[in-house]
């Protein structure tokens, strides 16, 4: 066979593949709203609430525990900011911003028309921005009286890589394309507040950790699954990403006590095994649902993701406790993308 035909034949070859290709979608979005919410383990077993997104503990020996639903903590601010250091506490109404996000996506179809064995990879970039979170509710020794231990990192950028994830379901939808969910459980409605249906998850009007039981009667919920993957939590298992942190800096107002050693404070270190006890979070997401909208080319119209960082609190009796090798607690936001 001469080079002529040889081409003419790869030609073919290819051409024959093509409907098992991967899609390429440039997107452009948030990573998250201006803040995120969390559930931490001192909600339960200090103040005897059920602060998960979901109804996760009606209650402990026999104590009912009222739902809250998620608390509010963690907030981002522009590189630069006035309020973007330990020494500032946020108030609502402030320069904070949702830090901007870039994504690289593909849909691999698997050659077949069917949706549910279809795939998802590739790169989301998060910022520049800055994340300002308390990282114990009660006061630590060494730093400023009167003030609450903070942590605040600065970064260039956080480039997440999503390896190949298969969808849990498909629906196919108006567009020719395909609606597709990664959530075990299913992708969870998204809470809002009663005060303000318009002002949903994560809100910074969330309650605080410190309400406690005060926080009840804030969300529209509980919802039906909730957001995080550990089975000790709420076991909605989805996908996980893997980050590098660029142009990473971290203070704080404790004399480096909390920054980067706590697990709240995000590192350029390795994400912890679940139930690690006093280990910072590694830039990666722990948990990430998804819900993507495709058209009839295969090319992302939308992306909207719950994610999850999750890790252990260690505290209270042991019947507050959760099994070893497992988190209790979490740090959350919601992000939205679309193609740009």
């Amino acid at each position: 066979m001469g080079w002529s035909a040889k081409y003419v034949a790869c030609g073919v070859l290819l051409s024959a593949a093509a409907p098992g290709a991967e899609v390429a979608t440039e997107l452009e979005g948030t990573f998250n709203n201006s803040q995120e919410n969390a559930c931490i383990h001192v909600s339960t077993f200090f103040y005897l609430t059920d602060c998960f997104y979901s109804r996760h503990l009606e209650e402990v020996v026999g104590q009912k525990l009222p739902w809250t639903g998620p608390t509010v903590n963690p907030v981002y601010y522009p590189v630069g900011s006035e309020h973007a250091v330990p020494t500032y506490v946020p108030e609502v109404g402030d320069d904070r911003f949702a830090p901007p996000m870039q994504a690289t996506l593909f849909i691999n179809d698997k050659g077949t028309p069917a949706g549910d064995d279809d795939a998802i990879r590739g790169t989301l970039v998060v910022g520049p921005a800055t994340r300002s979170v308390v990282v114990n509710v009660n006061e630590l020794a060494g730093g400023t009286g009167g003030a609450p231990p903070r942590a605040v990192m600065t970064w260039d950028n956080i480039t997440h890589t999503l390896q190949s994830s298969a969808f849990d379901r498909a629906t196919p939808n108006d567009l020719g394309g395909f609606d597709y969910e990664i959530a075990s459980k299913g992708f969870p409605p998204r809470l809002c507040r009663n005060e303000d249906p318009q002002d949903c998850y994560p809100s910074a009007y969330a309650g605080k950790t410190t309400d406690g039981q005060n926080a009840a009667g804030t969300w529209n919920g509980p919802a039906p699954v909730g957001v995080t993957r550990d089975t000790a939590m709420e076991g909605n298992v989805g996908t996980s990403t893997r980050a590098i942190i660029n142009g990473y800096r971290c203070v704080d107002n404790r004399g480096d006590i909390t920054c980067p050693d706590h697990n709240v404070v995000w590192s350029t270190s390795a994400e912890p095994e679940p139930g690690s006890r006093n280990q910072n979070e590694g830039p990666g997401l722990d948990n990430l649902l998804l819900k993507v909208v495709t058209d009839a080319n295969k090319k992302i119209v939308s992306l909207e993701g719950y994610w999850t960082n999750e890790y252990f609190i260690a505290g209270g009796p042991g019947f507050f406790q959760v099994d070893e090798g497992h988190d209790n607690s979490y740090q959350g936001g919601y992000m939205q993308l679309r193609a740009r």
